[in-house]
């Protein structure tokens, strides 16, 4: 097993906790605004909106590499595993101004919104 993929397991079984009534699932990005490939553990209570997200691994962008270490983690657990890309970013469908659960405690402008 490559030393990345221990780093990557390791840090996975940290953070999955299996506690009761939470629900947990990996999440992969192709991130190409930054040249590598980030590994996410997310985690989310039942009935609660907030979803944490644990950070395992980053790893430069190296297909080869990317497939070895993916192969090692779907090896160490069957969670579900959602893949995103910098590339196909999805807009909510409106700016999001004012969200108090995701720490926007204040309205926000953006520059496209007229004065």
């Amino acid at each position: 097993m490559l030393k990345e993929s221990e780093t990557l397991c390791a840090n996975f079984d940290h953070y999955f906790l299996r506690r009761y009534q939470w629900r947990y699932h990996l999440m992969i990005v192709d991130n190409h605004l930054f040249d590598c490939y980030g590994f996410f553990l997310q985690a989310q209570r039942a009935n609660e909106k907030l979803l944490h997200s644990y950070e395992l691994l980053e790893l430069p962008h190296d297909p080869a590499l990317y497939q070895t270490v993916l192969a090692d983690l779907k090896a160490h657990t069957q969670l579900t595993i959602e893949f995103r890309d910098t590339h196909h970013l999805v807009h909510p469908g409106t700016n999001i101004v004012h969200d108090l659960e995701h720490g926007h405690a204040r309205p926000t402008r953006y520059h496209s919104d007229p004065d």
